[in-house]
C-alpha cells in the first residue's frame, strides 16, 4: 500500500486565512489612523520644542539674543536673530527661517483656544537671553479633526514642557 502525501494548501484553507486577514486589517485600521494622527501632532510639538531648546542654547553660546515668533493667523512660526555690532547688542532682530506648523499636515494648526500663543509681556513671541533666560509663556496645538491638543511651554529659565491631551 502506498501512503499518498499532501504538498500545497486546499482552496478552503486558503480562503479562511484570507478571512482571518480581513477581519484583522478591518479592526486595525481605524486604530492605526487615530495613531497615525497623534503621532503628527506629537512630531509638530517636538519640532517646535527642540527649535525652542535649540535657540537658546546658540543665545548663550553666540552671546546674542533670539526670538520666536509665532503666528496662528498664518500657521508659521519666525526664527529671529539680534544684529551685534562690534560686540555690542542692538535690541534689533532680523528673520533667519519661517517654518510652517506640522509642515505636510495642513490638519495642524496653532490654536488660540484656550488662549492664543502668549509669553512673558503678553507677546506671541518667545525671546531667548545670552544668559540663558527667556519669556515665560505657551501655545497649543491642535489636530483638527481628532481635536487632540498639544500644549508647549517654556519658563523664565528657558526649559520647555510639552503636556498632550490625546482623543
Amino acid at each position: 500500500m502506498k501512503i499518498k502525501s499532501s504538498r500545497g494548501f486546499t482552496v478552503i484553507e486558503m480562503v479562511i486565512v484570507i478571512a482571518i486577514i480581513a477581519i484583522a486589517v478591518s479592526v486595525a485600521a481605524p486604530n492605526f489612523n487615530s495613531f497615525r494622527q497623534n503621532t503628527n501632532l506629537k512630531e509638530a510639538a517636538r519640532d517646535i520644542s527642540s527649535d525652542i531648546s535649540l535657540y537658546r542654547q546658540r543665545a548663550v553660546a553666540e552671546n546674542r539674543g533670539y526670538q520666536i515668533n509665532f503666528s496662528a493667523a498664518a500657521n508659521t512660526y519666525t526664527i529671529q536673530q539680534e544684529t551685534v555690532v562690534n560686540n555690542t547688542r542692538t535690541g534689533n532682530y532680523v528673520a533667519l527661517i519661517t517654518k510652517t506648523v506640522g509642515a505636510g499636515n495642513a490638519n495642524i494648526i496653532i490654536s488660540n483656544t484656550p488662549a492664543p500663543p502668549s509669553f512673558s509681556g503678553g507677546v506671541p513671541n518667545v525671546t531667548f537671553n545670552p544668559r540663558g533666560t527667556s519669556g515665560a509663556g505657551s501655545l497649543t496645538l491642535q489636530h483638527t479633526k481628532r481635536l487632540s491638543t498639544a500644549t508647549i511651554t517654556t519658563n523664565l529659565m528657558g526649559r520647555v514642557n510639552v503636556q498632550y491631551v490625546l482623543q
